[in-house]
């Protein structure tokens, strides 16, 4: 009997769970009753979500590949799995045991059958066929449209509740916080993904309501593929474009299919709840009998006919989950066919030798099937009574009446035999038989299959773009193999979305798989595109999938107005500052100036810059006496963006005139302010100092007071500064009583950055002590610092030094707080200090409670996962704007890397209350 595969569809109506689902999913709701007790009619509703995604026979399989499927032992994977068109060396890590007949192979790691595109027919056309159902579900997964959610948390769903439909998203998606899927049992899911899916480590795929793995699906177009993370349970079937590894100590209920690998590291793959799977056939030797044993895993019963030698025939009934054995067996050759046209047999004909005296021949998958030639294989067993037998093998093409021998081979001893046959026809299936005579005795193997398939086709996957910016975008891919063929052509389709006509890319060959990419332009800014990788070989076209993308608006450019400088005699410089030229490659920079309380703006020369950076322009005409105000402009294609607007003063002559110039050595608690006396006007000599106060504060500071004689620079240094404050100044001259101000220009107190310190949670709050903890992040360029903490009871103002220590790299730090009072809060910060530069931690806090001998109940771990929780997302929410606000330049390197830090600690702090919660329960 020809193997013949049924159809199976996700979505199974029997509502049956496997044992792994069945205690994640709980009880039935005793409000959902299933009767109208009114009527006595059964009730039905009608399934949410899309249309079921049809697997077709890949559903056969736990886990199928097209290049390889790896385990770090000890995986364990329920059911089968597979790969074509690579061969079994693809399978590594499983220690597997190729089994008698060729079809299949075993492993402890795998609950049901190893199969690969070498093993022997029906083997090797089953796998095409199941591939071939893997990439159209694939296909149809990611077209269905239009989509009922689209880019769902921007890409990170951790935290929600997804209920049945189409959810899409443009970009990457990361689950680094449990999800929930909630529906019924006939519900359905399908979540499109154009870039890579990533579940993070220990994050959980809840399913409630009855909610079925084999009802979602997660269908994934990234380049990098799936990447499921340590310890988490994950929940559905994978349709990856590319690549899929599950590592340590995961769980994945559902089915991993991958169009390139599947990596498996000490993970467990429970499988998909299809319909109907393959009756498995088993042959041994009892008392010299043979014996034939049928195992039906399916929930109806097959009849199976086994026909032989001697017009040997009997029909069994194989029931349901159960199996049926044919004994007292003579030697020969014997096939297996069912009833059933949906369930079929993994193995049709296989031959029985149990006679000890009589040689015994085995077939052996067929090999090096290339071009128009194979080699055929197999094994003498035993050369029973005999002292030599000849060996040959029979073959012909599938369904004709002839077989052609090859030439015999004369073996004395047990032992491998080969050879080699020519004239294959590409995509015609072959039938062949090992065959051993010996004193007029002929034993004949299992006949085997093997189709000599067509050339290999060349592969090609769409990766998504990149550098989308102006009006130009750059189209990626990947060609993972040219098949049969030394080079292939390789370009991009792409047009707007809704469009009719697809633009090609102009042709690039490839001699050897790889990425590859190219730049499109004309795109329209607000406009969604959509495109494909394509390879082209001798009339072959294999195509990749389409993924969208949107030009943005333009990003605007920014520009900052900085003081006048050279405010002398009748003129005065301009200056500015480019902080991001945006989308464009060129903007042109400019000033508009006024006489304060005019109306007219006037405009000074445009400058053309490509980059960022300072730019200034000279005026002049300036009456003495006046003030002015400015600011600098920067337009673009149409878009124009001012900078704040500034002031000067032009003096009058005769008039002693002051300039405040910026701030520098802003380091530790300390700054130096910098002033400039321009002119002493009509007098010999001046007093000159600094006025400074943090910013908001009513009282200025005054620096002490230096006097000159003749124009020049002069600084005063400052301290006391705290960390994050920002402080205004202005240089002051006084002159026989007069007095006269510069600019307001204002600063703000970093860390430098080559010293960075962040404080840690308090641990061990035992007794009337409690153990503070720091982490010195960056020692740039010092050989060394010293470490120490503060703390004090909140709402005091005095601190409290811990001992120091010193510390030459950068890593964690802790000392001991002592003298704690019970029932009282706390606050502490980290310190760090080289020389006379000092930066500080946040300021944390902990409370000294009262030791009453409990260690804690599921209500405080409750409360402090909450809140450990709240934390991290609220330090990652944070952390994000301030990466969009340091790529605006609103904010600098040190604030964001500060940051970063409390993000890093948050995520870690919560990751290790989850593994310890874990740990206990």
């Amino acid at each position: 009997m020809d193997y013949s595969p049924s159809r199976r569809t996700v979505i199974t109506s029997s509502g049956l769970l496997t044992a792994g689902l069945a205690g994640c999913l709980g009880a039935v709701r005793e409000e959902d009753d299933p009767k109208d007790t009114s009527t006595n009619a059964v009730q039905t509703q009608q399934p949410d979500g899309p249309a079921p995604v049809d697997l077709g026979t890949a559903c056969d399989f736990s886990i199928l590949a097209k290049s390889g499927i790896s385990s770090v032992p000890n995986s364990d994977v329920a059911g089968d799995i597979g790969v074509s068109p690579i061969a079994s060396t693809a399978i590594t890590g499983f220690d597997l045991t190729l089994d008698a007949t060729g079809v299949f192979a075993t492993s402890t790691q795998v609950g049901g059958r190893v199969y690969a595109a070498n093993y022997a027919e029906p083997t090797p056309s089953r796998l095409t066929t199941a591939v071939s159902d893997m990439e159209t579900a694939f296909t149809d997964a990611y077209g269905r449209v239009p989509p009922d959610v689209t880019e769902l948390g921007g890409g990170n769903i951790g935290g929600e509740t997804l209920t049945p439909g189409v959810y899409n998203w443009s970009t990457d998606v990361l689950i680094d916080d449990d999800i929930t899927i909630d529906g019924g049992p006939d519900d359905t899911w399908i979540f499109q993904i154009a870039g890579d899916l990533t579940a993070a480590s220990g994050v959980t795929v809840n399913l409630t309501g009855g909610a079925q793995p084999e009802n979602i699906v997660w269908v994934v177009a990234g380049g990098a593929g799936v990447e499921i993370g340590t310890d988490a349970n994950f929940a559905g079937i994978v349709l990856a474009q590319t690549g899929i590894n599950v590592l340590t100590n995961a769980t994945v209920d559902g089915c991993l299919y991958a169009q390139t690998d599947v990596n498996l590291q000490m993970a467990t793959v429970t499988g998909c709840d299809c319909d109907l799977v393959d009756l498995q056939v088993d042959s041994a030797c009892v008392d010299e009998d043979g014996e034939i044993t049928v195992t039906n895993s399916n929930d109806v019963s097959v009849m199976v006919t086994v026909t032989g030698p001697d017009a040997y025939e009997e029909t069994m009934e194989v029931p349901a989950g159960g199996s049926a054995t044919w004994g007292s067996l003579a030697d020969g050759t014997y096939s297996l066919e069912t009833d059933s046209i949906a369930i079929g047999l993994d193995i049709t004909t296989l031959d029985i030798s149990c006679d000890p005296s009589v040689p015994d021949v085995v077939t052996t998958p067929a090999t090096e099937v290339n071009g128009s030639t194979a080699t055929l294989n197999g094994e003498l067993t035993d050369l029973g009574d005999s002292d030599t037998v000849d060996v040959f093998f029979e073959w012909r093409e599938l369904g004709t009446d002839e077989w052609i021998a090859t030439d015999s081979q004369t073996l004395d001893a047990p032992g491998d035999f080969s050879a080699g046959i020519e004239g294959l026809e590409p995509g015609t299936t072959y039938e062949f038989r090992a065959v051993g005579l010996a004193n007029g005795e002929r034993v004949e193997g299992a006949t085997l299959r093997f189709t000599k398939t067509v050339p290999g086709v060349p592969e090609v996957i769409t990766e998504p773009a990149t550098e989308v910016n102006g009006s130009t975008a750059t189209l990626n891919g990947e060609l993972l193999d040219l098949g049969d063929f030394d080079s292939v052509d390789v370009f991009f389709e792409w047009r707007e979305l809704g469009t009719d006509e697809w633009t090609t890319t102009a042709p690039q060959t490839l001699d050897a798989p790889g990425d590859f990419s190219a730049g499109i332009a004309g795109l329209e800014p607000g406009g969604t595109y959509e495109f494909r990788a394509v390879v082209v070989a001798n009339g072959t076209r294999e195509e990749g999938a389409i993924i969208e993308f949107t030009k943005d608006e333009p990003g605007a450019p920014i520009v900052e107005t900085q003081v006048a400088t050279a405010v002398n005699g009748s003129t005065a410089t301009l200056n500015g500052e480019l902080i991001d030229i945006g989308d464009f490659d060129t903007v042109d920079v400019f000033f508009e100036w006024r006489e304060l309380g005019a109306d007219e703006w006037t405009t000074t020369a445009p400058q053309t810059l490509d980059e960022p950076g300072d730019f200034s322009a000279g005026i002049e005409g300036l009456e003495p006496g006046n003030t002015y105000e400015f600011r600098a402009v920067v337009v673009a294609d149409g878009t124009r963006e001012d900078g704040t607007i500034v002031s000067f003063t032009k003096a009058e002559a005769g008039v002693p005139d002051i300039e405040t110039e910026p701030a520098t050595e802003i380091n530790g608690s300390t700054a130096t302010l910098n002033g400039e006396l321009l002119d002493l006007g009509d007098f010999d000599t001046v007093d000159v100092f600094f006025e400074w106060r943090e910013l908001g504060a009513d009282e200025w500071i005054a620096t002490d007071s230096q006097t000159l004689d003749e124009p020049g620079d002069f600084s005063a240094g400052i301290e006391g500064l705290e960390l994050g404050s920002t402080y205004e100044f202005r240089a002051v001259m006084v002159a026989n009583g007069e007095r006269f101000l510069g600019t307001t220009l204002t600063f703000t107190k970093f860390g430098p950055d080559e010293l960075a310190v962040e404080t840690e949670p308090a641990t061990e709050v035992n007794g009337s002590t409690a153990t503070l903890n720091g982490e010195l992040l960056e020692l740039e360029g010092e050989t060394e610092a010293t470490v120490y903490f503060l703390y004090r009871i909140k709402g005091t103002t005095v601190w409290t030094f811990t001992d120091d220590a010193v510390r030459t790299e950068p890593g964690p730090f802790s000392a001991t707080a002592t003298n704690l009072e019970t029932g009282t809060t706390y606050e502490f910060r980290a310190v760090a200090q080289v020389g006379s530069t000092v930066v500080y931690g946040d300021i944390l806090e902990f409370t000294k409670v009262p030791d009453d001998g409990d260690d804690g109940d599921d209500g405080d771990n409750g409360k402090n996962k909450k809140k450990k929780k709240r934390e991290y997302k609220r330090a990652k929410r944070e952390y994000e704007e301030y990466k969009k606000k340091y790529e605006k330049g609103k904010v600098n390197k040190k604030q964001l890397k500060k940051k970063r830090h409390a993000y890093e600690s948050a995520k870690r702090e919560y990751e290790e209350l989850i593994a310890d919660c874990k740990n206990a329960s």
